[in-house]
């Protein structure tokens, strides 16, 4: 253990957390290695054969993903309609423009951040919708059903905010960002100000109207408003362009507050906001962004007792319309507290998010579902480890089920301190990442999926399951029909306690049946076939069951575990077919009335294998996602 570490999570002395605009995964990482990015082979397909990645266009073109450095911005058409939840609709919604996405060149600043500490390929934005409720979220734990960018900086908002809570806690914080502007709601969309993305001006508990100079909220140092830099807006001081000078200034209270000796030291959690050029909003640049980030890790790295007890968050509000391919986690019709009416809030695409600590060194890869509220589920893990305990009461049961709280993704026990060394944002070049170079978090749950037939009935039942994790982790499941119904979406939410069944009737479709379920972390179930009459035992009749076998000790690792029937009269031929990581192509014939058990192998847990019978063309099962690997010795 290196010297000044307990080798837990009191070794965490300051969360820094910076919010950046309206950028999608797949935009930014989506060839970054490791992640489900382009080379995703368990994404979504469509029933005409094409995947995720092949967008019609309203002509029916087909658009897919292209380089393009430009910046530029999207339509937000798909905010507020359901049935872009089919994840078909991205190019109607918002352009052709929305699938291109940023070179490895000119990403090399993020990939080198990434490939030396941590990126979540699961970290999803809390609403589908625009900046202002998601970065509510942020700060709130919800948008209270707001849907819109509305009533910039009015103070408004009745509900508690984090930052409130924190004070009556007794944990130090503060908000640092440039006041530059005019007045209660004159923020300014330049190289300084805040953009309007301060949203703790939006909360009526930081309203300065009516105090007096000497209130306790304006006090340096412990007042709440002053912690949250929620004055009205003061002036311009800073100079007003993309100069170092203009970073050191819009910067500067953060810069000082890492000094040794600061007059008012950098608190246990801080939170940053960006002037609009320097964020990253489209048509604002990537480069700038970078060049603001950089400057932030500059600063922390500055001093080393921060730096080394550190954990630098950096993640991103909306994605602005820009492609992402991976599901997000759908709500149920009528779960409480997040649907505006018929449309369900959250989940919203992926967004980046980059964890840089020494528990999060070396090139991870966290797949638990997070979204903003998750940053909010640390701090209070990390405050209760304090001593300090709050609970956010605006995070929804369901929401507090289906996101993580970022643990999953920092190792503590092992921590990496020291400097690091950051490339220069302004020289586009790629980073030499190789493509086994990042290291998958391994997770202590793991979803499934197994198949029924009820040949009386004529029906075929899915039960979807989920093993592990913590006490009333869920996780979202998605059903679509691949043939003989209409394509749609059907949400399930899964729970340890409360497995969920998705049925099929066969007599509406002549005894045939073909759909999929996807879920976290590349999950895919596809179960495709003919439901025999009952009692028919003619020719050769196959049935699989699988199981998920986690590995135990440090030699013997996950498995699939396929247990191949046979109940008709003739023999079947199974082929198990490797669609994806370890295992080769492997025949079994059964004979009449017996079974045989298949082993496959995982690679890290990961599986995807393709099961296919010589007997009924139209008979196929495919299982792909990840064994639990979590506590394995």
């Amino acid at each position: 253990m290196p010297k000044g570490y307990r080798g837990n999570i009191s070794d965490l002395k300051h969360v820094v957390i910076l919010m950046q605009e309206n950028r999608s995964l797949d935009h930014y990482f989506g060839t970054f290695p490791g992640i489900r990015g382009f080379n995703d082979k368990q994404a979504l397909r469509f029933q005409d054969g094409t995947t995720v990645f092949q967008q019609k266009d309203g002509d029916g073109n087909i658009v897919t993903p292209q380089v393009d450095d430009g910046a530029w911005g999207n339509d937000h058409g798909a905010w507020g309609d359901t049935d872009h939840r089919k994840w078909d609709l991205w190019v109607q919604h918002s352009g052709a423009s929305c699938m291109n996405y940023h070179s490895d060149a000119y990403m090399g600043f993020y990939h080198s951040v990434a490939a030396q500490y941590s990126v979540a390929d699961q970290n999803f934005c809390s609403e589908f919708g625009p900046t202002d409720p998601n970065r509510k979220y942020l700060w709130s734990g919800t948008a209270n059903t707001e849907t819109g960018n509305t009533d910039e900086s009015s103070y408004s908002r009745p509900w508690i905010t984090v930052p409130e809570q924190l004070q009556q806690a007794g944990i130090d914080w503060r908000l640092y960002s440039d006041n530059s502007g005019n007045g209660r709601q004159g923020y300014i969309s330049s190289w300084v100000g805040d953009y309007g993305d301060n949203e703790l001006k939006y909360f009526k508990g930081f309203d300065p109207e009516g105090l007096s100079a000497d209130d306790p909220k304006l006090r340096p140092g412990t007042g709440l408003i002053w912690r949250g830099n929620a004055m009205y807006y003061s002036g311009t001081t800073s100079p007003e362009d993309d100069s170092e000078a203009n970073l050191d200034a819009v910067l500067k209270n953060l810069q000082d507050a890492c000094r040794p000796g600061a007059e008012h030291p950098l608190p246990a959690v801080s939170w940053i906001v960006a002037p609009y050029n320097w964020c990253e909003h489209p048509g604002a640049d990537t480069l700038h962004g970078e060049r603001y980030v950089k400057k932030v890790l500059d600063i922390l790295q500055g001093n080393p007792d921060i730096w080394d007890h550190t954990l630098f968050i950096l993640n991103y509000d909306e994605n602005d319309g820009k492609f992402d391919h991976v599901l997000p986690p759908w709500p149920e019709p009528g779960t409480a507290r997040e649907y505006a009416g018929d449309y369900p809030l959250g989940f919203g695409p992926r967004v980046p998010m980059l964890l840089v600590s020494p528990w999060s060194r070396g090139g991870y890869v966290a797949s638990e579902v997070f979204d903003h509220t998750s940053t909010i589920k640390f701090l209070e893990t990390w405050a209760a480890h304090l001593g300090k305990p709050f609970r956010c009461p605006n995070i929804s049961d369901w929401r507090r089920s289906i996101a993580g709280d970022l643990t999953s993704a920092l190792d503590f026990t092992h921590p990496q301190p020291g400097p690091a060394a950051f490339p220069d944002p302004r020289v586009e070049r790629s980073q030499p990442i190789a493509a086994d170079h990042m290291k998958p978090r391994p997770l202590s749950f793991h979803p499934h999926a197994t198949i029924s037939e009820d040949r009386a009935s004529g029906t075929v039942t899915a039960r979807m399951t989920l093993a592990g994790g913590p006490k009333d982790k869920a996780l979202s499941f998605q059903v679509f029909p691949d043939k003989y119904r209409a394509f749609s979406n059907t949400p399930y939410t899964v729970t340890a306690r409360k497995p969920r069944d998705y049925t099929w009737d066969t007599k509406a479709t002549d005894g045939k049946y073909a759909f999929s379920i996807y879920s976290n972390d590349g999950f895919v179930r596809s179960f495709a076939g003919q439901v025999a009459s009952a009692g028919s035992r003619h020719g050769g009749l196959p049935r699989a069951e699988a199981d998920l076998l986690k590995g135990q000790g440090v030699k013997h690792e996950a498995q699939v575990k396929l247990t191949l029937h046979n109940d008709g009269t003739k023999p079947v031929t199974y082929t198990l077919t490797a669609h994806d990581y370890l295992g080769r192509t492997q025949k079994v014939t059964v004979a009449h009335g017996r079974t045989k058990v298949v082993m496959r192998p995982t690679q890290e847990g990961r599986y995807d294998v393709v099961v296919t019978v010589d007997t009924d063309t139209t008979w196929t099962q495919r299982y792909a996602g990840r064994v639990a690997t979590a506590g394995k010795r």
